[in-house]
């Protein structure tokens, strides 16, 4: 029979102990871990709801100034107010019991007070919501910053958990250095280092085309939200997705839907280069952060991605959206926002499609007849590309007028759902051309009297297509996108201020589009070159406010002002970009 020394007797009875003491400490730190995180999720609850009231109040306190001025024609009365609509529908979310029945109510009368206004002009039931809504938004913030100083600042439960966490890691230190699992030797400690790194760089990595992955994506995109915080630099993000993955894997197997995955890696890091960083975040996503670029940057390299995966795929491969950072946007919305303009353009079949307010849409303007519609979106995608198609040589030229004038009609001020039917206008502003002989728009010498005339008569022909689609608004701008500001124009004669602010935009736009993209019967002069061309023009042709805004949005920076005495070595990075695209 055999029999234990006192030493294993000791032995046993200490490692006992020390496990005990493990398992003890082990549930401590898991309980302040838990209590730290809770009251961590309700000061982070707290704080957008913070956020919010103080929104709503100086919403609310905006709109009420604006009443008593009179100044309820303005787009950003309408544009404010539907934030207002969108703030309690966010707070009510947050919310519960009867701070829940409340914001309902604040809700349902300030959209009756809102329908009222928009339908009938009546601005009394506004007039008498508003102040309710700043009152009940101030009385919040107050109620909650009373709580708040009434809280203790610091939690015990987080001091347990650090010394907890402390004192296991100390005994499991001593247990691996008596087991001999830990080595003091510096040596081992690279080897190990090396290893884990290696680790980290595989947990951030895809396997099969060796780009960052999801993870990696949301954690770069943190790092350039930091750096735009810090520097007040923008960035683009773009969306791409594959159109006809699943085709591929059902009719030719899998191994086939990776070299065709493989493929479009390639083409996008062909493209991309150093202007951003690419990352498949999806069985057929990719995403790319673009520092430093703004949307027009960034929809040249996107139509350049679809050229390039049309020539690989033997047909059209990718979807893509973009969206630019330039304010104070948060992760989830940026990426809500790329998505969007991705889908848009899955859905209308367009190259590229660039994030806008009037794409995220809602239930208020559904029930109030607000914006075009998802089938007259569709139609109008589709005779763009119609339109594309039978005039030669440009391709694509309706998406980039759509896209450009946006930009623009955003920078003078036009928002919301008039700033969609601003991008379908544009689509749509050489439909008439439809209506137009082949031999008149393929034609490379100049034209005869009958036959400028028969050209200048799309405008009237593409008006009358689209009062057949239900779009009078866009009907309108197209009718009068060929008139000058002098006066010398066409179909009416209209001059200045007589012309719609957003024909003078689709005007310009169409004009500086015209000479920058390529054509087989001439060559595409450089930004500098075609800012110039417009600026000659300016008050006789364009206005010049139209003018200093596309100047703004095709630089790398907003806010310059390029000269047409400059040299053309002045001209950035679009000139470059647009050259390329030509070649």
């Amino acid at each position: 029979m055999r029999h234990s020394s006192p030493r294993s007797r000791k032995a046993r009875i200490a490692r006992g102990f020390v496990a005990a003491c493990a398992l003890a400490l082990v549930g401590l730190a898991l309980f302040g871990i838990f209590k730290v995180e809770q009251e961590r999720r309700s000061h982070e609850a707290t704080a957008k709801r913070v956020h919010g009231y103080a929104a709503l109040a100086a919403l609310a306190s905006t709109e009420r100034r604006r009443l008593a001025a009179g100044r309820t024609d303005s787009a950003s009365f309408f544009a404010d107010a539907w934030r207002i609509t969108n703030t309690l529908s966010s707070l009510q979310s947050m919310s519960s019991g009867s701070e829940a029945s409340t914001l309902t109510a604040l809700q349902v009368g300030f959209a009756s007070g809102l329908h009222r206004a928009r339908s009938a002009h009546d601005y009394a039931p506004l007039a008498k919501s508003l102040p309710a809504l700043q009152s009940d938004a101030n009385g919040a913030l107050h109620a909650m910053e009373a709580a708040e100083r009434r809280s203790p600042s610091a939690t015990p439960y987080e001091g347990i958990g650090l010394v907890a966490m402390a004192l296991l890691a100390v005994l499991n230190l001593l247990w691996l250095l008596r087991r001999g699992l830990l080595s003091l030797r510096p040596a081992d400690w690279d080897g190990r280092d090396r290893r884990v790194e290696e680790l980290q760089a595989q947990a951030r990595t895809d396997s099969l085309t060796q780009l960052g992955n999801h993870r990696a994506f949301h954690a770069d995109l943190s790092e350039e939200l930091k750096r735009r915080g810090a520097t007040g630099t923008h960035f683009t993000l773009m969306a791409v997705d594959l159109d006809g993955l699943k085709r591929i894997n059902d009719t030719r197997g899998h191994p086939a839907g990776d070299a065709h995955i493989k493929g479009i890696t390639a083409c996008l890091r062909q493209v991309i280069g150093r202007d951003g960083t690419i990352y498949r975040t999806g069985g057929d996503e990719f995403t790319v952060i673009l520092p430093n670029k703004r949307n027009w940057d960034a929809l040249l390299l996107a139509n350049r991605i679809d050229q390039m995966t049309r020539e690989f795929a033997g047909g059209r491969a990718v979807s893509i959206g973009l969206t630019e950072s330039t304010g104070i946007e948060g992760r989830q919305l940026l990426v809500h926002q790329a998505d969007l303009a991705l889908y848009e353009a899955k859905r209308t079949k367009l190259r590229a499609v660039t994030y806008h307010p009037g794409l995220a849409g809602g239930p208020l303007d559904t029930a109030l007849g607000w914006g075009p519609s998802r089938d007259q979106r569709a139609l109008a995608a589709a005779l763009a590309r119609a339109v594309d198609a039978k005039d030669i040589g440009t391709r694509s030229h309706s998406e980039m007028v759509a896209e450009l004038s946006v930009a623009v009609g955003r920078r003078l001020g036009i928002t919301g759902d008039r700033l969609e039917r601003l991008r379908l206008a544009g689509l749509l502003h050489d439909v008439g051309k439809i209506g137009v002989a082949d031999a008149i728009l393929q034609k490379t010498a100049a034209l005869d009297e009958d036959e400028r005339a028969a050209m200048s008569d799309h405008v009237r022909i593409g008006q009358s297509i689209l009062i057949a689609a239900e779009l009078p608004t866009e009907a309108e701008w197209i009718l009068h996108h060929h008139e000058r500001y002098d006066g010398t124009g066409y179909p009416d004669g209209k001059r200045g201020e007589q012309i719609p602010l957003e024909a003078r935009i689709i005007s310009t736009a169409d004009a500086f589009e015209a000479m920058t993209g390529p054509r087989p019967y001439r060559d595409s002069v450089s930004t500098v070159e075609a800012l110039a061309e417009l600026r000659r023009s300016a008050k006789t042709q364009f206005d010049a406010r139209c003018v200093e805004a596309i100047a703004a949005v095709v630089q790398n920076f907003p806010d310059l002002v390029i000269e047409p005495t400059l040299p053309a070595v002045l001209d950035l990075t679009l000139a470059d970009a647009l050259a390329r695209q030509a070649s």
